[in-house]
C-alpha cells in the first residue's frame, strides 16, 4: 500500500464502526490489538484477551481448541464471513456474524476483524421458518381433512345423476355446509391457535354417524358402545373419528372391524387390523410420519392437534387381539339426567 499503512486503514475502520467489534489478529491468528470498541461490544480489557486466540470468543468452543485457523486458512481467496454464537466477558451469549480479512505489508502481517450482533436477525429467520413450518402443517392438515368430504360429494352428485333421488342433494347440501365450518374453523385456528373456546354438549353416536360416511368402506364393521355426551366443538371432533376410522381402514383393509366404547374418563377407539409397532407408537402422531408408501402422514397428526385443542390427551396402547387401539382421555362427561 503506498502512502497509507495497514494501521492507517485500520484506524479510518475505527472511526465508521458504531454498533460492531473490530480488532486486530496477528500472522499466527492471536488477538494482537483490542481497541476500546471492541472493549465495549464484548466487555473484555484489553490485558486480559491480548494474545488468546479468536476461538476462546466462541460460544460453544470455549475450553476446546478453536477452529478459527480454518478461516484464517480461507481468507488467501478473501474476506471470510462465519456465523456463530459468541460470548461476551459477562457470560451472556450473541449469534454473531464475524468477518475475517488478511492484511499486510512492511509494518504489519495479519489479520482485521469485524465483528457484528446479529441476534435479531438470526431470531427473525427462526421465526420466518417457525411460520414457514405452521403454515406448511395449516395447508397439509386443509387438504387432507377436505378429502373426505369431497369424496362424499363425488359419490353423492354421480348418484344424483344417476337416479335423480333428492336425497343425495340433501346429503351434498349437508357435506358442503359442514366444509364451509371446517374451513371456517381451520382459519380460526391459524389466526387464534388450537384451543377449542366454546364447546358444547356433544353425542358421540350422532358425531359417529356423520365421521363413518367415506371414512370406512361399506364392507367394514362399527361397533359402538354408547359413550356418554362430551363438551367438544362437534365438527371438530367429526375430523378425530374421520382420521381414526380412515386409518384403520387403511390399515386394517375394507372388512376391518373398529370398536368404539367408554373409558372412566373418556373413551377408545380400536380395531382388528396389524397394529402399531412399540417402537413407532411415539411418532405415529408426528406430522408427516407415515408408515405406508402412499400414505400422508397427517391424519393422526391432525387427531393429536384436535384432541389437544379440547384439552383432552391421546395415546397408542397395547391390544390383546394386536389391533391398533387409541385411548382419548381426561374428558369430563356431560353429567345426563
Amino acid at each position: 500500500m503506498s502512502g497509507t499503512t495497514v494501521r492507517d486503514t485500520y484506524q479510518q475502520l475505527l472511526e465508521g464502526v458504531a454498533d460492531h467489534a473490530l480488532f486486530m489478529l496477528g500472522a499466527e491468528g492471536h488477538i494482537s490489538m483490542w481497541p476500546e470498541v471492541a472493549q465495549r461490544f464484548y466487555g473484555y480489557d484489553a490485558d486480559d484477551i491480548t494474545g488468546r486466540r479468536l476461538g476462546m470468543l466462541f460460544a460453544e468452543e470455549r475450553g476446546e481448541p478453536p477452529p478459527a485457523e480454518d478461516l484464517l486458512a480461507e481468507t488467501t481467496d478473501g474476506p471470510v464471513e462465519s456465523n456463530r454464537w459468541h460470548e461476551r466477558a459477562d457470560g451472556s451469549v450473541f449469534w454473531g456474524t464475524c468477518t475475517i480479512s488478511s492484511l499486510s505489508d512492511e509494518e504489519f502481517d495479519g489479520y482485521a476483524v469485524i465483528v457484528q450482533d446479529t441476534t435479531t436477525r438470526k431470531q427473525h429467520e427462526r421465526m420466518l421458518e417457525r411460520q414457514n413450518d405452521r403454515l406448511k402443517e395449516f395447508t397439509d392438515i386443509l387438504s387432507h381433512d377436505l378429502r373426505n368430504p369431497l369424496n362424499v360429494l363425488s359419490g353423492h352428485l354421480n348418484q344424483y345423476k344417476r337416479t335423480g333421488d333428492d336425497k343425495h342433494i340433501e346429503v351434498i347440501e349437508r357435506t358442503t355446509d359442514r366444509m364451509e365450518r371446517l374451513v371456517d374453523d381451520l382459519l380460526r385456528v391459524a389466526r387464534q391457535g388450537q384451543v377449542v373456546e366454546q364447546p358444547e354438549p356433544t353425542d358421540i353416536g350422532t358425531v359417529l354417524e356423520i365421521a363413518r360416511t367415506g371414512a370406512l368402506p361399506e364392507t367394514a364393521t362399527l361397533r359402538y358402545e354408547a359413550v356418554p355426551r362430551v363438551m367438544a366443538d362437534p365438527d371438530r371432533l367429526v375430523q378425530v373419528f374421520e382420521n381414526l376410522l380412515r386409518n384403520s381402514a387403511e390399515h386394517g383393509g375394507d372388512d376391518v372391524t373398529v370398536r368404539i366404547g367408554a373409558l372412566q374418563h373418556g373413551f377408545y377407539v380400536e380395531d382388528d387390523g396389524p397394529g402399531i409397532p412399540e417402537g413407532d407408537r411415539d411418532r405415529v402422531f408426528d406430522h408427516g410420519y407415515t408408515a405406508r408408501e402412499d400414505g400422508t402422514g397427517y391424519g393422526l397428526s391432525v387427531v393429536r392437534s384436535v384432541i389437544g385443542a379440547h384439552g383432552w390427551d391421546v395415546s397408542v396402547v397395547d391390544t390383546d387381539h394386536g389391533g391398533a387401539r387409541f385411548e382419548v382421555t381426561a374428558i369430563e362427561f356431560v353429567d345426563s339426567e
